[in-house]
């Protein structure tokens, strides 16, 4: 099933984005594009145990001020472009940066859903890029950058297998393997999991597929690993990924509030969130972001972002993880 839809634009043109008639076939035959990784069968995570730790705790650093509606989604692009996309019940895309404070306001874009995003260039222009989910369930990407006083819905080619009804992303592995890899699943067939890379190709962003992978049990969230893939089920409610220096660190969200990291050896250590002077942890968060390369904002170890319901309104708190990423004893 094949979503097409017409490109939308800011007053200010930031890129040129021109109709891309048969891209997907271009990619194809073009010589310099790069070839699709295999991906590789994966079954669902039912093997996580509990681990013996007593737990890690983690400071909570900085929050928003309330929030204009109810979150229902949180994507972090950490590197160069220290941005943290927040999708709303009203459809509205908002961008704050790692100091809390927002870089525009809501923009009704139809958005359900954003993942952890990237940053890229564009015909020159430096641009912060995130995945994510219209309410239809078509598969979009939302850009900010450049001279934009507000994020836009940007061209994507995708031939996209249903209406998503999830979807995750992670760092590419080489400058060589696109922008960035993308895996989602869809409304009809929850224990699919499609995946691939985002490319970019004359300015314009293609995704290139690889075989689909099949879970015992619908999915709920997913982690695209440099082996393969990882699927989640329920209670787990939302996963999110640090990179830090070559090491990978995965925490998990699920359905009754709790974080967690999962260890290396399929194990769980309990993470608690401690409140600031003024920074208060929502007690049951609705989404999870993370990165480990927080370059802005004062992160040594990543940011980890949760959004959620705290004190007297819906806020995004940003979470300091160092004591996982920097200290080695910890893991």
């Amino acid at each position: 099933m094949m979503f097409k839809r017409p490109r939308l634009s800011a007053k200010r043109q930031l890129v040129n984005a021109a109709q891309a008639v048969c891209v997907l076939f271009l990619v194809a035959s073009c010589g310099d594009a790069p070839e699709p990784t295999p991906s590789v069968q994966t079954d669902l995570r039912e093997d996580i145990v509990p681990g013996p730790s007593d737990g890690l705790i983690f400071p909570a650093v900085w929050n928003t001020s309330a929030l204009a509606a109810e979150p229902t989604s949180v994507g972090v692009a950490g590197g160069l472009s220290s941005r943290i996309a927040i999708t709303d019940v009203n459809g509205a895309l908002q961008i704050l940066d790692f100091q809390a404070k927002r870089v525009t306001q809501p923009t009704p874009l139809g958005v359900k859903e954003v993942a952890d995003g990237q940053f890229l260039r564009l015909s020159g222009v430096a641009v912060t890029l995130f995945p994510g989910i219209a309410e239809s369930g078509e598969l979009r990407v939302y850009i900010h950058g450049g001279e934009l006083e507000a994020p836009i819905d940007y061209e994507f080619d995708i031939d996209q297998q249903g209406p998503a009804a999830g979807l995750c992303t992670a760092q590419a592995l080489s400058e060589s393997d696109g922008v960035l890899r993308l895996g989602y699943w869809t409304r009809t067939d929850p224990t699919i999991l499609h995946s691939g890379r985002i490319i970019s190709l004359n300015d314009q962003l293609v995704f290139l597929a690889d075989e689909p992978v099949e879970a015992n049990a619908p999915i709920t969230s997913c982690v695209l690993e440099e082996t393969g893939v990882s699927v989640f089920a329920e209670p787990v409610r939302s996963v999110g990924r640090l990179y830090r220096l070559g090491t990978a660190y995965t925490i998990t969200l699920d359905t009754s509030g709790n974080l967690a990291h999962l260890t290396p050896s399929n194990g769980t250590e309990p993470i608690l969130v401690e409140d600031g002077l003024s920074v208060f942890m929502p007690p049951l968060p609705i989404d999870i972001g993370a990165t480990g390369d927080a370059r802005d904002g004062g992160y040594p170890g990543g940011v980890l972002v949760a959004v959620g319901e705290a004190q007297d309104g819906y806020r995004a708190v940003l979470i300091d993880p160092s004591l996982l990423t920097l200290d080695p004893l910890a893991r």
